[in-house]
């Protein structure tokens, strides 16, 4: 982008954002309550399935936020998608929480599906586990480049979520042509 002169940075994962993962218990699914998502939510972030909110309070100390990613981790890893809102999620193990620190989300959701950051996630991937998986700590060394400008991050993370848009309606469109 014009303006921006500054290099970039490379850092690990861990350094720019706390990573957790989700509960390992197979849950108790009711009819209403806290949204429960897995990896075949990624793209959506909705998911039909529930949990209480009394499990939700005793298995979840941290969950995702306003601004927070969810990246797949077990079988098509390394898919992530921001998270739009505050009301209260569960999610299973086969996904990661990446916290906000220091990083753009949206940049940072963008960085994650760079080759670069991909081919990392599959060099530090379990892959004699059926399906694949990548533990967190692994997740939480992977370097990603970045710039220092949080608002060229701003820059960058909002021109693709723009092109993300673009590409939805037109899919959309041809769905409807079709």
């Amino acid at each position: 982008f014009p303006g921006f002169t500054d290099p970039w940075e490379q850092r690990k994962l861990g350094e720019l954002s706390d990573v957790y993962d989700g509960t390992h218990q197979t849950p108790n699914y009711t009819d209403n309550g806290v949204m429960f998502l897995s990896v075949e939510n990624i793209k959506t972030l909705q998911s039909e399935k529930y949990i209480s909110e009394k499990d939700f309070k005793k298995e979840f100390k941290v969950f995702p936020e306003n601004g927070d990613i969810l990246m797949t981790r077990i079988g098509n890893i390394g898919t992530a998608n921001v998270v739009g809102s505050n009301e209260p999620k569960a999610y299973y193990v086969s996904l990661a929480l990446l916290k906000y620190k220091k990083l753009d989300p949206y940049f940072l959701k963008e960085s994650i599906s760079s080759e670069t950051v991909k081919r990392e996630l599959w060099h530090r991937t379990l892959h004699i586990a059926f399906p694949k998986k990548i533990n967190k700590n692994e997740i939480a060394n992977v370097s990603i480049p970045y710039p220092k400008s949080e608002e060229e991050q701003h820059q960058i993370g909002k021109l693709f979520q723009k092109l993300d848009n673009l590409v939805t309606l037109h899919q959309r469109k041809l769905n409807h042509l079709q």
